[in-house]
């Protein structure tokens, strides 16, 4: 194993070659817990009462028509921060698959422009999906522009700001008109998100929108806690494909996270002991 890690990290880096070991390392469990899924093992979830909000609130949508309003946050697709868009968008296959029969698509904000054509593609195959391409609207999914400084760090002062980081603020402002009761029927918050979270579960709380809100990110989490009636905590965005659509790759994923975690454990305590037994 040192000599496999030493040879990654003079080829690809210290950082990815750990994450390399890491995901070599889960692949067997997650594809022993893949063949168990598909053979008609059960998997028994506990609950998230945010994701069983979502799915009575899009019932809600489609008796009342009015729609969802999804934030994708501002993050996109092929940096560090990925997976939380990649979360967004798991959530986002749902609602649009519930919406396509429905006859009331959400509307989806993001404030990247590598994730609007993702987005705007889940909810082009939802409908074809369900026989009705006709009904696909492009504009559903909408780019908030963001910050003219992203990325540049030029930012006045990043310490004033709990995530380090202000480029969400346009994208904040022009979402912020679209939190109206009267055409929503929710708020729903999912991906990289910084401060401006904080901003935008606000005005949907003193607009009485009910809401679902997570982030991976930690320093938002506070926010999240404090403002949002449905809150999702860290690893909880990455099951939405297990909760929402019950997808068996989705399930895998979660049964092999809990297999590793036995695994260390056992390792941790089997440590433990040795090293108060003195053998180690």
């Amino acid at each position: 194993m040192d000599a496999l890690l030493s040879l990654l990290k003079s080829t690809v880096g210290s950082e990815q070659a750990q994450a390399l070991v890491l995901f070599l390392v889960f692949l067997p469990p997650f594809f022993f817990a893949y063949w168990a899924v598909k053979r008609g093992m059960r998997i028994t979830l506990r609950p998230i009462t945010a994701y069983e909000t979502l799915k009575r609130l899009l019932a809600q949508a489609a008796e009342a028509g009015r729609p969802v309003h999804l934030s994708l946050g501002i993050a996109g697709i092929g940096k560090s921060n990925t997976s939380d868009t990649m979360a967004g968008l798991t959530v986002l296959d749902y609602v649009a698959d519930r919406a396509a029969i429905s006859a009331s698509p959400p509307i989806v904000t993001l404030a990247d422009p590598t994730a609007l054509p993702v987005a705007q593609d889940l909810l082009r195959r939802a409908y074809s999906r369900h026989g009705y391409p006709e009904e696909y609207q492009p504009a559903r999914a909408r780019f908030v522009a963001p910050d003219p400084l992203l990325g540049t760090g030029q930012s006045p002062n990043p310490a004033l700001y709990a995530s380090g980081q202000i480029d969400g603020f346009p994208y904040a402002a022009g979402t912020l008109p679209l939190l109206d009761p009267r055409t929503l029927i929710a708020n729903v918050m999912i991906g990289q998100f910084g401060d401006e979270f904080l901003l935008l579960a606000e005005t949907g709380a003193n607009r009485h929108l009910e809401q679902i809100g997570g982030t991976s990110t930690v320093g938002v989490l506070p926010f999240v806690y404090t403002s949002v009636a449905h809150p999702l905590f860290g690893e909880e965005i990455y099951a939405g494909g297990a909760y929402l659509a019950d997808k068996p790759a989705h399930l895998s994923s979660l049964l092999a996270q809990d297999i590793m975690r036995w695994f260390v454990i056992v390792i941790i305590l089997a440590a433990v002991v040795l090293r108060a037994t003195g053998w180690i």
